[in-house]
């Protein structure tokens, strides 16, 4: 499989393993990646060539379990705005074709002042 997402923010880079059909990468890219304004995280990623759409998941730990918070997203952004003040959560993402999903993202680690 080739990767199929790769998330550079301060943390570092990781890649994504692929699903059939879905091919290129999507990255989150530099301080901007990952926005945090008052309670909410805003993600932004690159394109994945043949992603029809992207699920976003949130979980309270590291390793998880995640949950689905975002689903079927068009655009090469999303903003969660179900967060609360001082905790970390971690995100992972996919992208789809299809009923073809790709594997969990590595993890990327957001800091809820």
């Amino acid at each position: 499989m080739k990767p199929l997402i790769t998330i550079c923010i301060v943390l570092g880079c990781f890649n994504v393993s692929i699903a059939q059909g879905i091919r290129g990468n999507v990255t989150l890219r530099g301080n901007a990646s990952v926005k945090v304004t008052g309670h909410s995280v805003t993600l932004t990623w690159n394109t994945s060539q043949n992603a029809t759409g992207y699920n976003v998941y949130r979980g309270t730990t590291h390793s998880g379990p995640y949950i689905k918070v975002g689903s079927g997203i068009g655009v090469t952004t999303y903003t969660d705005v179900q967060v609360t003040p001082n905790q970390t959560l971690y995100y992972v993402t996919t992208a789809v074709n299809g009923s073809n999903e790709s594997g969990y993202s590595n993890v990327v680690a957001v800091v809820i002042p």
